[in-house]
């Protein structure tokens, strides 16, 4: 699947999801133990402004943006989760409809690196965070099987035991054999499915 289809349907899931999600569950517990539901939505909407500008090769935005990050990235949202995740998810859309060429390079925070690889990246990460939302929010989360292949493959090259250390990621949860290709993929990334 082409990078760009990939996030496409990643970002159209997790849409649905932050649209079902209601202001009274913001406070609520996450599978991520330092989020409440407002915080891990702030952190995937700030990672939204933030591969915005670098696939815009806006550096000024980038710099702005890392500056007034806030303590508690739930701060992002404003009093409208919705209307700012939109806003961020309308940014990062533009922002990578204007690059032609996903080989092309291009600058975020952590470094460079090909715009395909950029997207593939914010696409897993998302995914993850879609299941992590509709768990704390009891919304279903059903992804289709490819996708969760794409960020299984994704993941297993992108996961080192740095990441893990530097808490990017848990440890890896065992899972019984014959546990579901979703669930694997969640275990690798330090979930409890």
């Amino acid at each position: 699947m082409d990078p760009r289809e990939q996030f496409e349907q990643v970002s159209e899931i997790l849409t649905g999801l932050v649209d079902g999600t209601r202001s009274d569950q913001l406070a609520l517990a996450t599978p991520c133990s330092d989020f409440t539901v407002r915080d891990l939505i702030g952190h995937f909407t700030l990672g939204r402004f933030l591969f915005a500008a670098g696939f815009a090769g806006d550096a000024d935005r980038s710099a702005e943006l890392i500056a007034s990050m806030p303590q508690h990235l739930g701060d992002v949202l404003g009093s409208d989760h919705h209307a700012t995740y939109h806003e961020a998810t309308a940014a990062i859309n533009s922002a990578a409809a204007g690059v032609g060429d996903l080989e092309s390079t291009v600058s975020l925070i952590f470094g460079e690196m090909p715009a395909g690889y950029a997207l593939q990246l914010l696409s897993s990460d998302n995914l993850v965070h879609c299941w992590d939302l509709a768990c704390a929010t009891g919304q279903d989360f059903n992804p289709a099987g490819e996708l969760v292949d794409l960020t299984a493959e994704f993941f297993s090259s992108f996961i080192s035991e740095d990441a893990r250390a530097g808490g990017m990621f848990g440890p890896e949860v065992e899972v019984a054999g014959d546990a579901s290709s979703l669930d694997k993929m969640l275990a690798f990334c330090g979930r409890q499915p």
